[in-house]
C-alpha cells in the first residue's frame, strides 16, 4: 500500500509512503535540475509519532537511504 505527496522547493521532490510489514517507510525522488545533476532517489524508517511532511524536510535537506 502507498500514498503519495509533493514538496516543491528549490528542487521538485515528490515522496511515497509505503506500508512495509508493520513499518512505515517515506520515500523521495528528486528530478534532475539539469544536464549536471542527476535524479535522487531516497528513503527513511518512519516512527509512530513522526509526522511525514517533517521527515520529508529531514530528507531533503540530509538524503540518506533504508534498506
Amino acid at each position: 500500500m502507498a500514498s503519495s505527496f509533493e514538496i516543491h522547493a528549490r528542487s521538485h521532490w515528490s515522496f511515497r509512503l509505503v506500508l512495509l510489514g508493520s513499518r512505515l517507510q517515506l520515500e523521495g525522488c528528486r528530478d534532475a535540475a539539469g544536464p549536471e545533476e542527476e535524479a535522487l532517489t531516497c528513503s527513511l524508517w518512519l516512527d509512530p509519532q513522526d509526522t511525514p511532511y517533517d521527515r520529508a524536510h529531514e530528507l531533503m535537506a540530509h538524503p540518506s537511504c533504508c534498506l
